[in-house]
């Protein structure tokens, strides 16, 4: 657990050093855009540093279940109906999910990443 406590508060100094950098650009534009890029790449980096921790591991995975169940809960329904519409309706869930463009993984991780941060304040209450 030390270990990533070591790994979390480098992945927060390196933020705090981007950010710095991004307020310190003095045209506006620029600075827009490079806030734009910042918030976009933050989940996804996020994700890939945290992602070593079992816990953000188990917590994804269950917000991907829960994020996803209108296509496997379509499935479930035809392996007890039998009834071969629930499988056109899963798979067209799973078709629109599974296109590029749509918000699906960035809803899991944003989702994830709130978890965890509430996660990690109740051990923080617990610890004090």
């Amino acid at each position: 657990m030390n270990k990533f406590k070591e790994i979390e508060q480098q992945f927060n100094e390196k933020q705090a050093i981007a950010k710095k950098q991004i307020k310190d650009e003095p045209k506006r534009l620029k600075r827009f855009i490079k806030w734009i890029a910042y918030w976009f790449v933050f989940p996804w980096k996020w994700l890939f540093v945290n992602i070593r921790d079992f816990r953000t591991f188990i917590i994804f995975g269950i917000v991907f279940l829960v994020i996803s169940c209108e296509v496997w809960v379509p499935y479930i329904i035809y392996f007890i109906t039998k009834d071969i519409w629930w499988v056109g309706i899963g798979t067209a869930c799973w078709t629109f999910w599974a296109l590029p463009g749509t918000p699906f993984l960035v809803i899991c991780i944003t989702l994830t990443i709130i978890i965890k941060g509430l996660f990690n304040k109740l051990v923080r209450k617990k610890e004090k």
